[in-house]
This record gives structure tokens, C-alpha cells and sequence, in this order.
């Protein structure tokens, strides 16, 4: 059980801080609720059933954060070439909540748009799609772990694959 004060990530990509652990004033039944409230947004308040905590994790450590952005260059990257394939995989892949999934899904979709790019292409729209949206999922983490903004997280994991994709 999770508790007051912990920072978790709950559903897909919401980074949370536990406010309180209880049951809701407009709650009819007494259960216990997590009340979590999004990392940025104090207007915004989460109720979620205690029996329901398979659909958070607690957020990564700076230490596994670097960790996992060091071993970025050596991860396979993530990219079907059938298109029903991937994105049956990339749904599942987000709802994970696995961050080296999720850097292995923005590794694959980042090469192959530099190869599309290569030949005058553009990725197609579930792939850009798809590529916002890990992008959000990992950027929201790691803006809570590293306390800095999305942008900067966004901008150190892109140099991270640019210096080792330069050879493509």
C-alpha cells in the first residue's frame, strides 16, 4: 500500500503525489480512496479506490532515471513494419507503464522517421501519434524525477539517440 506524500505514476502517464489516503466526502459507501493530485495541476484531484493500486507505480529514482537514459544507445529499438502490428503492440507498450518499453517505442519511431526523412518522407499520422504520446508518458516522469521541464527531458533523450543514430 502506498503512502501520503508518495509520487507515483497512475494510468498511463499522470504523475501524482498521494494527498490522502480515505473515503470522499461525496462517497456513499465507506472505501478508501487514493486521492491523487497531477504534478502541476494543484485544480485537479484523482479519486482512486485502494483495491485499484495495480494501476500506479511508484515514479523511478534520478539513479534509475540516468540509468536507463545512459543505456538508451544499446536498447533495441521498437518498430514493426506492419502497420496493425505495431500499433496493437505500441497500445500495449503504453499502457505498460514500463519505462524502458516506453524508450524502446521513442528509440524505433525516431529511426524510422530519419529514415523516412532521409528519403524526402514523413512518418505516417499513428506513428507521429504514437511518438507524442511516449514522448508525454516519459516526459512526465522524468520531469517530476529530474524537476525540470518536459522540454529539457525531451531535448536530453532526443541527444541522446542523435549522437549514436548520427551513422544512419
Amino acid at each position: 500500500m502506498y503512502k501520503v506524500n508518495d509520487v507515483v505514476v497512475y494510468g498511463c502517464s499522470k504523475v501524482c503525489s498521494i494527498k490522502k489516503i480515505g473515503t470522499p466526502d461525496f462517497m456513499r459507501k465507506p472505501q478508501e480512496y487514493y486521492w491523487l493530485q497531477p504534478i502541476g495541476d494543484a485544480a485537479t484531484m484523482l479519486y482512486v479506490k485502494t483495491e485499484h493500486e495495480d494501476k500506479m507505480r511508484c515514479i523511478l529514482t534520478e539513479g534509475q532515471a540516468d540509468e536507463l537514459i545512459r543505456e538508451l544507445p544499446e536498447m533495441e529499438e521498437m518498430y514493426d513494419s506492419s502497420n496493425k502490428v505495431r500499433d496493437r503492440e505500441y497500445i500495449q507498450v503504453i499502457k505498460s507503464r514500463d519505462c524502458s518499453e516506453w524508450l524502446k517505442m521513442w528509440k524505433g519511431i525516431t529511426i524510422e522517421k530519419m529514415r523516412k526523412e532521409q528519403d524526402g518522407k514523413s512518418l505516417n499520422a499513428s506513428d507521429e501519434s504514437n511518438l507524442k504520446r511516449v514522448q508525454d508518458c516519459i516526459s512526465s516522469e522524468f520531469s517530476a524525477v529530474f524537476q525540470t521541464t518536459k522540454d529539457k527531458i525531451v531535448d536530453r533523450i532526443r541527444h541522446s539517440l542523435d549522437t549514436n543514430l548520427i551513422t544512419l
